[in-house]
């Protein structure tokens, strides 16, 4: 059979990069494996599982199956949430072992480390001055395409707005 002869059932071959987001629960799940984790949604639903306010200062690191039956969740914590983590183990045992509905974890080691932080939410830009505004438009009044006029007009308002001072336009 020629390469022109193909089959009509078979699906054409995707040429180039794929998507991350195509792969990444595939990628995921096998790193995830790797490390003891046959269940991913104890990372991937970590927050909703111990809740928000300690998941900012811990996470799962490692699960590790033990001989008598049960696995030790290696938890990575900061310095000052460690302590505190260690009182609560019997309680993070339980919401994690309630989540899944069977009993995964009978153990939690806690390990201070390095907590990865996510990026700060950016403040939203001041609202403009009535002068500014009025300025702004009357810049952008003369743009005849409305769609580019409403584009500058935004970016204005931005660029303008993130300005820690108040600034009226002069050319």
């Amino acid at each position: 059979m020629s390469e022109r002869e193909k089959p009509s059932g078979t699906a054409p071959k995707r040429r180039g990069p794929l998507p991350v987001a195509q792969n990444a629960t595939a990628l995921l799940r096998h790193h995830l494996k790797a490390r003891g984790f046959a269940q991913i949604e104890l990372v991937t639903r970590w927050a909703e599982i111990a809740g928000a306010t300690l998941a900012d200062h811990c996470f799962p690191s490692k699960l590790s199956a033990a001989a008598s039956g049960g696995a030790t969740l290696t938890l990575v914590a900061d310095d000052r949430a460690a302590l505190e983590l260690q009182h609560q183990t019997p309680k993070l045992i339980d919401k994690i072992n309630s989540y899944f509905g069977k009993p995964t974890v009978n153990k939690i080691k806690v390990v201070t480390g390095e907590i990865p932080r996510s990026l700060p939410v950016r403040p939203a830009p001041r609202r403009l001055s009535d002068d500014e505004e009025t300025e702004l438009l009357r810049r952008t009044a003369a743009v005849e395409d409305p769609g580019l006029r409403d584009a500058l007009t935004r970016l204005g308002r931005n660029a303008i707005g993130e300005s820690r001072k108040t600034v009226i336009l002069k050319r």
